[in-house]
């Protein structure tokens, strides 16, 4: 079955073939009347649909010329028009012959159910002789086509009027499109960030302004032939993240980068690079566009800013330690008496020892002051190095009542007997977390300051409260928590002035004669304490004495308080493991060894690192623990337990110092150490510190 479509129109021809070809059919074109006659002539036709409104002969003609045809009259014709959809278009078409009358657009449901009708049941009322010789359908014929030819006549002018209309807009288009690219160029030209635009595969570039010239000192020429150039000129350490990152962060919009590039003359430049997708009107990203800024100078101030952070952290780690060493001088000449007070009683002692080894009574009353003076040397060591080391800002809970008896002992052994020190310590007082160093060194600039002012003496108090946030004095609170530890230090001195109040935490300000003081110790005690997350206030007058307030914030989480392990009773400290001891100090060596020996061990002594280590290779495998001093000649104590470490995973490991750096003692417990002791040390204490690393 062949099907001849007749429409001057391709799209409407290759719609009704695509509706109506099958196996069964075959569908051949004509894109007018005179056309599809030429076909007829040497090909079978089954059915026509023909359009209307045609060049060179129009649907109407064609229609008319089929019925007059003895050939082709007989052949079934669907009108098909979407120009003429009148009632009396209707009429005419059927006058003329038309088996069907279908207006444009149609189902494809409808148009195959009248196909097939008439192909089954064509019209058989046709009077083909009537129609032909009949002038009324000519005539409506011909006053339907003047209509049509006026309609059209006045649609192509209205057309044309706004397609004028049209091109002048569109010219405008184009005239405020080529002024806005001209201004976008001078815009983007104008400015140190670089514009750039690619296609979505990234491998042609769009657009690139001329900032790229400048910023990356190579041509927007040779990006436009190589358009991943600009990768190619990234530092190789930053390359391969930028690579990963804009394959895939680009098209979601997530494209934020800093890099660094390698100009052509060697030069680097830090790059802020942001990118985001372009949309079309369905959503579908089409392009990539983005802005690449040139932030070196920002990245050298913010590295410039990191450094000077940096120097005045360790200014005031050198402020810090240069007051700590004021004050040892200011204090020296106490400690000075204190340690020859010590040395005369241990040195009296033991010249009449010797005496009395008749007479157990005086004997044992010898020891046990020479047990006392040197407890007594051993104390004031402790806080003069505690006092003195040098540590990083290291906040840890503590009772500030501990830290206020430690500095009362101090003071006790170092300020004229003529100054009076009193404590009131409040008992529970919640912990507070502070770098107790510093606190120490807060305290005895404050009590220093205090001292001074009572040249003639007084009386020095120091008092610890806690106080509810509420009722701290308004104007003063900078209450950031709901309770404070309050230190109250109180001297009976001169006083002050309220000018010189004002002025006396200022850095290098002070009203002591030339060489006796920096100025610097109350400025150190403000900083510390606003460190702290507290604050300082003073009440003086002159010829009053003054005050000084140190608040410090009572923490509002509870933390874990870590228990220092509690050692065995003296009497139950014994043993029978072997026990290598390095230590350089003959005596004390000698000592540790017969010690050791009395309560049950077995002692190998090592005179010298080496010495020790050498010990421990031949006995590993007897040695249960190594106990040993950290200043050893040949091989420090922090190798020697590094080189047992490397020949026994597990033996344990007991330091004994006089003196021991914070950092140090952090990196040595990685190697196991089980115990830190602190020298000079008792029998019983050092005993027991053995004994409990045994258990463990």
């Amino acid at each position: 079955m062949v099907i001849l479509v007749v429409d001057d129109a391709y799209q409407n021809r290759k719609l009704i073939s695509a509706q109506l070809e099958s196996e069964e059919r075959k569908i051949i074109t004509a894109s007018n009347g005179l056309e599809a006659l030429e076909i007829m002539d040497h090909t079978g036709v089954d059915l026509i649909i023909s359009d209307i409104l045609m060049p060179q002969m129009d649907g109407y003609q064609f229609c008319s010329q089929i019925r007059q045809s003895e050939k082709f009259k007989h052949i079934p014709i669907i009108v098909y028009t979407a120009t003429y959809t009148s009632d009396s278009d209707e009429k005419l078409s059927f006058d003329l012959g038309a088996d069907a009358f279908l207006k444009k657009p149609t189902s494809s449901k409808q148009l195959i159910e009248t196909v097939e009708t008439l192909l089954t049941k064509p019209r058989q009322d046709r009077n083909v002789k009537k129609l032909v010789i009949d002038s009324v359908p000519l005539r409506q014929y011909n006053h339907r086509l003047v209509e049509k030819l006026e309609e059209k006549n006045f649609e192509l002018q209205r057309r044309s009027e706004e397609l004028g209309y049209e091109i002048e807009e569109r010219k405008k288009a184009e005239r405020l499109n080529r002024e806005g690219e001209e201004l976008f160029k001078e815009l983007t030209d104008a400015i140190h960030e670089v514009f750039w635009m690619t296609s979505l595969s990234k491998n042609e570039l769009v657009y690139i302004s001329q900032g790229y010239e400048q910023v990356w000192g190579r041509s927007r020429e040779s990006l436009f032939k190589n358009p991943i150039s600009w990768l190619e000129c990234i530092h190789p350490e930053d390359r391969d993240r930028v690579f990963n990152s804009a394959k895939t962060k680009q098209v979601t919009g997530e494209y934020r980068e800093e890099y660094r590039i390698i100009r052509p003359d060697g030069q680097i430049r830090w790059i802020r690079d942001k990118a985001f997708p372009v949309k079309n009107e369905r959503g579908e990203t089409v392009r990539i566009a983005g802005v690449a800024e040139d932030i070196t100078e920002h990245k050298v101030k913010e590295a410039q800013l990191k450094d000077t952070e940096k120097k005045r952290a360790e200014l005031e780690e050198q402020l810090i330690q240069a007051q700590k060493l004021e004050s040892l001088g200011t204090l020296a000449s106490g400690i000075a008496h204190d340690f020859n007070n010590i040395l005369s009683i241990i040195m009296g002692h033991t010249s009449v020892i010797e005496n009395n080894k008749s007479n157990p009574e005086k004997f044992s009353q010898h020891i046990s002051a020479l047990h006392t003076a040197t407890q007594r040397g051993a104390s004031l060591v402790r806080q003069l190095l505690t006092f003195a080391r040098k540590t990083e800002f290291n906040l840890e809970l503590a009772h500030i009542n501990d830290i206020v008896l430690e500095i009362s002992k101090l003071i006790s052994q170092t300020f004229p007997k003529s100054i009076r020190l009193f404590t009131d310590l409040s008992e529970n007082l919640p912990m507070v977390k502070v770098d107790t160093n510093q606190i120490h060194q807060v305290l005895l600039n404050l009590c220093v300051n205090a001292r001074d002012a009572m040249s003639e003496g007084g009386i020095l108090n120091v008092e610890t409260f806690l106080v509810n946030a509420e009722n701290i004095k308004i104007g003063y609170s900078k209450s950031i928590s709901d309770q404070y530890v309050l230190l109250r230090i109180s001297d009976s001195g001169s006083g002050m002035s309220e000018k010189t109040k004002q002025r006396i935490f200022e850095p290098f300000f002070t009203t002591k004669d030339i060489g006796k003081g920096t100025g610097l110790g109350l400025a150190l005690a403000y900083s510390v304490v606003e460190n702290h997350k507290g604050w300082i206030e003073v009440e003086s007058e002159l010829g009053q004495g003054t005050t000084f307030f140190v608040f410090l914030p009572v923490p509002k989480e509870t933390t874990e308080i870590k228990i220092k392990p509690s050692f065995s009773e003296p009497g139950a400290i014994r043993g029978d493991e072997s026990i290598l001891v390095i230590e350089d100090e003959e005596l004390l060596r000698n000592m540790l060894g017969d010690l050791l020996e009395s309560k049950g061990y077995k002692a190998f002594l090592a005179a010298d690192g080496e010495d020790g280590v050498e010990q421990f290779l031949l006995r590993h495998s007897e040695i249960s623990l190594v106990l040993t001093d950290l200043g050893l000649p040949k091989f420090g104590g922090e190798e020697v337990i590094k080189r047992i470490r490397a020949i026994h995973s597990s033996v344990k490991i007991v330091l004994a110092s006089g003196f021991m750096e914070p950092e140090l003692k952090v990196s040595l417990k990685d190697f196991g150490v089980s115990y830190f002791v602190q020298k000079p040390y008792l029998g019983t204490e050092i005993l027991s510190c053995i004994r409990s690393a045994l258990d463990q």
